[in-house]
């Protein structure tokens, strides 16, 4: 037998026992095992490389950086709010319910709420204050809490009026 020969062979050993011994691991073990596998990231969006993840590149970097999504995390419900929200208030078209539920399925399934995700923000009293308020926002702030004066009055529009 060629020396070249047997030293290529010895190599595919070993990937060829770990195939075998995959073909007999549960599904139960395999989903655990994605789980804790690193996830392939695409270098030009920083989005995790999965199902259904350029369309959610088509769709939603066109009008964001996918940084807005990547630094955040949510539960489906979540995600499906901040969609509602744009297409209302941020004048996002509406998706086919197909697409839709790519986006969320991707979002939920990559993107889900835990640690990694960006914390709410702080409540009023927590913050620090703010070292670019002007003087007179913190004269009127001031007499706001006195109640010297009132705030003003902001008339809410109707869906649909401009």
């Amino acid at each position: 037998m060629n020396p070249k020969r047997k030293i290529g062979l010895m190599s595919t050993l070993p990937v060829g026992a770990a195939i075998l011994l995959s073909i007999g691991g549960s599904t139960a073990d395999t989903k655990e095992a994605d789980k804790t596998a690193p996830k392939k990231i695409d270098a030009a969006s920083g989005m995790i490389i999965a199902k259904n993840w350029q369309t959610v590149r088509a769709m939603c970097s066109s009008c964001h950086s996918p940084k807005l999504f990547t630094n955040y995390g949510g539960t489906r419900e979540t995600w499906a709010g901040l969609i509602d929200w744009m297409q209302k208030k941020q004048g996002l078209w509406e998706f086919p319910p197909a697409i839709e539920d790519q986006i969320l399925t991707y979002l939920s399934d990559n993107y889900p709420p835990g640690e990694t995700s960006r914390r709410r923000n702080l409540p009023a009293y927590q913050r620090p204050p703010n070292p670019y308020t002007s003087e007179a926002r913190a004269e009127y702030e001031k007499k706001l809490r006195e109640g010297k004066i009132k705030p003003p009055l902001i008339e809410q529009k109707k869906d649909g009026e401009k």
